[in-house]
């Protein structure tokens, strides 16, 4: 296109010349009119002069050879993500990221890994080089960098903890208080989380024997334990489908409020990929709005694209589970700014009181220093609180 514009051009050149010539023959010294008259008679060019013309024509100016160059130089980013736990609904946004393109959108290629039950944290994976963004809770990532892991966080998934326990309604736990004495199931680790609970609530932490537990409620049922540490929206759902009455309560509606899902790289990476970074979330958002809009092709990449089927997920599970996650991704402020938003403030609150209850440290850093807001900020630019039509 740009070769057959500037051919027109040079054409256009050659007739006006020979429209002067003509107009101003009779005005002209004689040797001029000669010379003139030469130029409009003269014989085509050669192939090879022809080519000569066509390819200067062509040549592109500095600007567009720059633009060619630089557009030719930029190979998509790598991004090696670790998830938090197996493929289910919780990563159902970033599975559409990658089915309808968004990340090819940003130009980054993202390598996508699960965790699960028995598998390091993605902290511990983060820090030792092997990703390079994770997904992990405020208690995980305090206790890493208490460790001198160096990390910053730029969006969380979850505006509330899904976390909290679950029992029978013929032997309910109904509030923190009820947990002493009890028999909770939960991992080898979930006894920092609930004695964090009974602190926040003005009550003596070990009250309770802790009963190392798989993931499904079994153990409640059968009664070997009388509550099981739980996310409210996903381990109660098989008892649900029995007709089994239960009763369940996040920490957070019991006075131990926090966000989860973190989503967090190395500050190393950040400053050498902030573009990238914000590519990424701004992706990653648009994948969850666009898993929102059509839950079921969504689920349905959860099955059988990314290993629900194989990992033994039952597919009218995963809708409840979904359904059951809406409100906890979603609040007043994702209402007004969007998806994966924070509030520096709440972070603050929570490291000050859930993660330092949690963990046992004597301190955590200002909640300014490892939480990025201005990626959100520019992932967002411009574009209200939705990404997907922006």
């Amino acid at each position: 296109m740009i070769t057959h514009v500037k051919r027109v051009g040079w054409t256009a050149v050659l007739a006006v010349l020979v429209l002067v010539a003509v107009a101003c023959g009779d005005d002209e010294p004689a040797e001029t009119q000669a010379t003139q008259a030469a130029t409009t008679t003269a014989p085509a060019p050669t192939t090879t002069e022809a080519e000569m013309v066509e390819t200067t024509a062509a040549a592109p100016t500095t600007a567009e050879a720059e633009m060619v160059e630089t557009t030719a130089a930029a190979e998509p980013t790598d991004i090696r993500l670790r998830l938090s736990w197996i493929a289910d609904p919780g990563f159902m946004g970033l599975y559409e990221a990658v089915e309808q393109g968004f990340f090819d959108d940003e130009n980054l290629n993202v390598t996508i890994e699960h965790g699960g039950p028995n598998v390091p944290n993605s902290t511990q994976v983060v820090a030792g080089g092997a990703a390079d963004i994770g997904v992990t809770d405020p208690f995980s990532l305090a206790l890493a960098m208490s460790e001198g892991a160096d990390f910053v966080v730029f969006g969380v998934r979850m505006q509330s903890d899904p976390t909290g326990i679950g029992s029978l309604c013929d032997n309910p736990i109904n509030s923190p208080a009820d947990i002493a004495g009890k028999k909770i199931a939960g991992g080898t680790t979930d006894g920092f989380l609930i004695d964090a609970l009974l602190v926040a609530n003005g009550l003596e932490p070990g009250t309770y024997e802790l009963i190392p537990a798989g993931w499904d409620m079994s153990p409640v049922v059968d009664g070997t334990v009388d509550g099981m540490l739980i996310w409210v929206n996903s381990h109660p759902l098989p008892l649900n489908a029995q007709g089994i009455c239960n009763v369940s309560w996040t920490f957070s509606e019991m006075g131990l409020p926090a966000y989860q899902d973190l989503f967090f790289t190395t500050t190393e990476f950040m400053e050498n990929n902030r573009e990238a970074i914000v590519g990424f979330l701004r992706a990653n958002i648009r994948g969850w709005e666009y898993a929102f809009n059509d839950p079921a092709h969504a689920i349905d990449l959860v099955m059988n694209t990314w290993g629900g089927v194989d990992i033994g997920l039952v597919l009218e599970d995963q809708f409840p589970i979904h359904e059951a996650q809406i409100p906890l991704m979603t609040s007043p402020l994702t209402e007004e700014k969007g998806l994966f938003w924070f509030d520096l403030d709440q972070i603050q609150n929570i490291q000050n009181g859930y993660v330092l209850t949690a963990t046992g440290l004597e301190s955590v850093p200002d909640a300014a220093d490892v939480y990025d807001i201005s990626i959100l900020e520019s992932a967002y630019d411009g574009c209200g609180s939705s990404l997907l039509d922006c």
